[in-house]
């Protein structure tokens, strides 16, 4: 229970922390460029190079939705074998 605690909090203030960066980040880029940006410089294998608050705006959301997908799995595989 300990663990699936601790990754949940931290999926939680990587989604914050990017929610906070994105209204930090400039108003005029969109979140489809930003996506992209971020997607190309994954790809490239540059991380974390990224160039905006917008770019590592995505990139937390991304860690944290992929952290709660794991903590959600882990919890159900937790109810279901014990």
């Amino acid at each position: 229970m300990k663990e699936e605690g601790i990754l949940l909090a931290v999926s939680v203030a990587l989604i914050l922390l990017g929610i906070y960066l994105w209204r930090k980040g400039n108003a005029r880029e969109s979140f489809w460029q930003a996506f992209i940006e971020t997607v190309g410089d994954i790809v490239l294998l540059e991380i974390p190079v990224f160039t905006t608050f917008r770019a590592w705006s995505v990139f937390l959301w991304f860690a944290g939705l992929v952290l709660f997908i794991l903590f959600i799995l882990m919890t159900v595989s937790k109810l279901i074998y014990t």
